[in-house]
């Protein structure tokens, strides 16, 4: 044993004084002989040219790997219950994390695991941040490219497939005059696919979401679809609190579905003595005393993106990325908004994950200034000599009936105002239903145009004022420039 230890000891001595004998021996020839240098020179730069040509090579390699993967990508590739997309996303980050330790080469296939798992992961901002920290800059620039081409073909399909063809509009961009850089301003606006005659329906639409005036709650005014009920004989009310009743059993279910479950203050269940005090019902009293409809409608809104979410239906497109398209008026923080973030929060909290982080301070103004800058007043009563309050949020409206709701809708929301509109809403069926229905002969590829406000007796300068105060509009319709 002793013998082979010195032996090893004695061999890597010699080599150590072999490598600095070289090493001095290179150094000399490096400095004094010109033809050594100029080999040098040729080498490294041979090596540079080679390292480029690899970096070039690897670069194309996963370029083409990562077009390949978009264009064959789509949602059906991902799982959609909670649990199987858990196991896939943590499938995908481990696999991930094999290929990258890997090398270079396998690069692009560990940015493509990266980019699946952010696909299902329920807060991908976060994961964002983890893997900006936790995996080599060159496979997060990758990812982060994968995910910018993503969002920009979504942006881009986005009007070829909504509206749906079978509403006879679609949504093109329009000039809005010059931004004070002189800059060409644009709009989106609804334009007729076909010709209509005047008093000819040219759709019918649903809200994505409506909500009661917040007095006509718990009366005779359905929760779910706004219609007026003449007969207590048929109510449906609501088994467990006394905020709703329905005009239909069909109502009813809709409505557990889609947000009651959620939002039911359950103030009649015997075992729940602290219904009082619950979440739900602070959220309904502020609403009702501040009568302010904005909190209600949004806790409805996110209840329902979760249900269609669970729904798996493989639409591409989800409720909040029809919210997120329209166009809206900057509003800033101040303590009204503070005190709804707070009640939004805990009357979702229990039954939605991750709510309080999603809502943060910017995507709740941004999210209400959306709706208040969208959302028609609905006129569902059958009287006109219903007293109703007008709410102080503004309305997008010009009906004489009182208001006695709010709705947002997908289609309508694209509607621009006009002093001299080419078109009315109606709710015909008195209830939430929205029917657009022209005012007067239409051609194909006309801009359809509703009015905002009330005319009447207004002059220019008024409804100008009025339209700028309430939308930041400033209308140039042609009743308006003749006025001038």
């Amino acid at each position: 044993m002793k013998n082979s230890t010195v032996v090893v000891a004695a061999t890597v001595g010699v080599l150590a004084v072999a490598a600095v004998g070289y090493a001095v021996y290179f150094d000399s020839k490096r400095q004094t002989d010109p033809e050594f240098k100029r080999k040098l020179k040729r080498d490294r730069k041979r090596a540079e040219k080679l390292a480029k040509a690899e970096a070039k090579r690897l670069t194309e390699q996963s370029t083409q790997d990562i077009e390949e993967f978009l264009a064959t990508a789509t949602d059906e590739d991902y799982p959609t219950s909670m649990e199987e997309r858990e196991q896939f996303c943590m499938a995908q980050l481990s696999a991930g994390e094999e290929l990258f330790v890997k090398g270079p080469e396998n690069y692009s296939l560990a940015a493509i695991c990266f980019y699946r798992a952010l696909k299902v992961y329920p807060a991908p901002a976060e994961l964002v941040m983890v893997f900006q920290k936790t995996i080599p800059p060159e496979v997060f620039t990758v990812v982060m490219g994968m995910l910018s081409k993503d969002v920009q073909s979504k942006e881009e399909k986005y009007y070829t497939v909504f509206p749906p063809k079978e509403m006879n509009v679609k949504v093109e961009e329009k000039p809005e005059g010059l931004d004070v850089n002189g800059q060409r301003v644009m709009r989106r606006g609804l334009i007729a696919t076909k010709g209509f005659t005047k008093g000819e329906v040219i759709y019918t639409e649903t809200p994505v979401i409506s909500s009661l005036e917040p007095s006509l709650e718990g009366k005779n005014f359905c929760h779910y679809c706004l219609k007026e009920m003449i007969s207590k004989d048929v109510m449906t009310p609501c088994n467990s609190c006394s905020v709703a009743v329905f005009c239909s059993e069909e109502c009813r279910t809709k409505a557990g579905q889609e947000f009651h479950e959620i939002l039911c203050t359950k103030n009649l269940l015997s075992n729940n003595a602290s219904a009082s005090s619950s979440p739900a019902q602070a959220l309904r009293e502020y609403t009702k005393d501040s009568r302010n409809i904005v909190p209600g409608l949004l806790a409805k809104f996110l209840a329902k993106m979760v249900h269609d979410e669970s729904l798996n239906s493989g639409a591409e497109y989800n409720s909040f990325d029809h919210l997120e398209r329209l166009v809206y008026v900057e509003k800033t923080l101040g303590p009204d908004e503070e005190k709804e973030i707070e009640l939004l929060k805990l009357a979702l909290g229990a039954s939605i994950p991750g709510i309080d982080q999603f809502i943060t301070e910017e995507r709740y103004l941004v999210m209400k200034a959306r709706l208040l800058h969208n959302v028609y007043g609905v006129s569902s009563a059958i009287s006109s000599s219903l007293n109703v309050k007008p709410l102080p949020e503004t309305h997008r409206s010009v009906r004489d009936k009182p208001i006695t709701g709010a709705g947002l809708y997908r289609v309508t929301s694209y509607l621009m105002h006009s002093c001299e509109p080419n078109t009315k809403i109606v709710y015909s069926g008195r209830d939430h239903t929205v029917s657009l229905i022209a005012t007067e002969n239409i051609r194909a590829g006309d801009e359809l145009q509703v009015g905002y406000i009330k005319n009447g007796k207004l002059s220019t300068e008024q409804r100008r004022l009025e339209l700028f105060t309430k939308y930041r509009l400033q209308c140039s319709c042609a009743l308006c420039e003749m006025t001038d």
